[in-house]
């Protein structure tokens, strides 16, 4: 019997599942394009087996997204089974500035910033799928 992929490892970031969480470790200093973020959308869906999900990212190494990336994250119809985001960073200073440019932008999904991982997941595992 083959078992399922749970793991993928790209040169900018390292993509895990445990149902229902995508993980993602981002390498130091990357930047998230529009190819970028269209093939981690498509690795969390191959991961959840095209199934809802929503996704822990860990961004603790300074990760920058460009404006066609954040546009193509903004629009709901370019990830149909995601269902929200945990973002782990640095410090509360980093939480604050995420959380404060997350209202600018409006996101249409459930977001929250992180300093502590445990309560990240929790997070999470609370939103409807």
């Amino acid at each position: 019997m083959i078992k399922p992929m749970d793991e993928i490892t790209l040169p900018y970031v390292s993509v895990k599942y445990t149902a229902p969480i995508v993980y993602y470790t981002y390498s130091q200093g990357i930047e998230l394009g529009f190819p970028e973020v269209k093939e981690l959308i498509m690795c969390a869906e191959k991961l959840s087996g095209h199934k809802p999900y929503v996704t822990f990212a860990d961004a603790r190494n300074l990760v920058t997204l460009t404006n066609e990336g954040k546009r193509l994250i903004n629009d709901m119809s370019n990830m149909p089974l995601f269902r929200g985001r945990a973002l782990l960073v640095k410090n509360d200073l980093y939480k604050r500035v995420a959380e404060f440019v997350a209202i600018y932008n409006k996101p249409q999904y459930p977001f929250k910033a992180f300093t502590d991982e445990q309560e990240a997941i929790d997070w999470l595992l609370t939103l409807p799928l």
